[in-house]
């Protein structure tokens, strides 16, 4: 698909207008300005068309330096994948000489560009868009992105603008979700399998707040990576846009297909990875564990990492555990190499005639007696248990673990929905 970027100074409602292309809330939009900082990305639909669309940070005088010469980088990351740039200013506010600056910088690029004048509310204020007619663009569209005000007229001079392009084979995207505290390596494991900087790393947590994702090939499959803000307790979060950070992850959990739990090596697991491990679970997603930073760890104790990892987390016996160096990339192959084979794990069919031995093998709980076990779907495996009188949870565990010994289903969930119904 094509490609657009959309930038900016700081607080002029590109998040706002993204997430209003879009169709839904991907991008945090707050009050306080420079609350993008990594780039987001989303798909627009129009007539039939679909284009990507990239929100990133913007600037303002006084910007913290360090910060923000990694946003920049974002930023001129972003335009180098654009096809076209929707430069977005506020009507407001008026014409200022940082819009001046963004423009002209914008102009050496040479590429399409649309100017999105947001904030126009009303008619009258069309009037105080003329003078944004200095910078000199062919093509200006008054907006409100607050209200979805003007959109369709920018929409159709896109899918006028941009080529159409064919696709020759249906997108099947494995979704791959990064999870973990601050600070545990979660951008830089994106940027290392990518091999490219996608999302900002920087030594102090919280530096992510948008769910940041990349789209890449491997082993001939499309697989998307999500990397996302660290997680905290509750009574740790200070400021509300940690806040809606955390509830925009656990909303994209919803729609993911392998969570990949980091943590660091150096801190060990605490409490709170647990508390990521159970939510994963409570929504019946398929896991990995990374215990990263394995270049902080002497050689002799790396043996050790599997089997401290597996009883700090002793209620999953399933998910595999791989140990990284994000940073140096090591065994960032096997990792992919995992979550490909639990993706496909995910998605097998019991075979019937051995499930239906499994049946016959299994102990009655006493004094019922067990009359059918089937698969009722996949990813995750669900299978429907069909006793003469209730069972305990117990029961289910045993009958689950013969399950995954007749058929894996490793690194993935395993739903046991039961019925009681007397002997016919």
């Amino acid at each position: 698909m094509s490609t657009i970027a959309i930038v900016g100074r700081k607080n002029v409602g590109k998040s706002t207008v993204f997430n209003r292309l879009v169709g839904m809330k991907l991008s945090i939009v707050y009050s306080e300005p420079g609350v993008t900082r990594d780039r987001v990305y989303g798909e627009i639909l129009w007539r039939g068309r679909s284009f990507n669309v990239i929100d990133t940070g913007g600037f303002f005088p006084g910007e913290e330096i360090a910060l923000a010469t990694k946003i920049t980088r974002q930023i001129e990351l972003a335009l180098q994948e654009a096809d076209l740039i929707y430069f977005v200013v506020d009507n407001r506010q008026g014409l200022t000489a940082m819009d001046e600056e963004i423009g002209n910088n914008l102009r050496k690029l040479g590429k399409p560009l649309f100017l999105i004048i947001n904030k126009v509310d009303n008619p009258k204020e069309e009037n105080k868009a003329w003078e944004f007619s200095r910078l000199g663009f062919e093509r200006s569209f008054p907006v409100s992105a607050e209200a979805g005000l003007g959109f369709g007229e920018i929409l159709d001079a896109t899918a006028a603008r941009l080529p159409r392009l064919s696709s020759s084979r249906k997108d099947k995207r494995i979704k791959i979700l990064i999870l973990g505290r601050p600070n545990a390596g979660k951008s830089t494991l994106l940027n290392a399998i990518i091999r490219q900087e996608r999302a900002i790393v920087d030594e102090r947590p919280g530096t992510t707040r948008d769910p940041v994702n990349a789209r890449f090939d491997f082993r001939g499959q499309t697989l998307e990576l999500i990397d996302t803000c660290g997680f905290k307790r509750r009574s740790r979060i200070k400021e509300p846009i940690e806040f809606f950070s955390a509830m925009r992850t656990i909303r994209v959990i919803d729609d993911i297909d392998v969570a990949v739990l980091i943590f660091d090596l150096s801190e060990g697991v605490v409490g709170e990875d647990r508390r990521i491990t159970t939510l994963i679970l409570a929504k019946a997603k398929s896991l990995v564990i990374v215990p990263n930073k394995t270049d902080l760890i002497a050689k002799k104790n790396l043996n050790r990492v599997i089997n401290a990892t597996r009883q700090s987390f002793n209620y999953i016996d399933f998910a595999p555990i791989v140990p990284i160096s994000a940073l140096n990339r090591t065994n960032i192959e096997s990792l992919l190499n995992i979550i490909l084979n639990v993706h496909a794990e995910g998605g097998k069919l019991a075979d019937k005639k051995v499930l239906g031995g499994l049946t016959e093998r299994l102990k009655p709980p006493s004094p019922g007696e067990v009359l059918k076990l089937v698969q009722a779907g996949v990813r995750p495996p669900v299978f429907r248990l069909t006793l003469t009188k209730p069972v305990k949870e117990h029961y289910l565990r045993y009958v689950r673990h013969e399950i995954r010994r007749y058929f894996g289903y490793h690194g993935v969930p395993v739903l046991i929905k039961t019925s009681v119904r007397g002997r016919s």
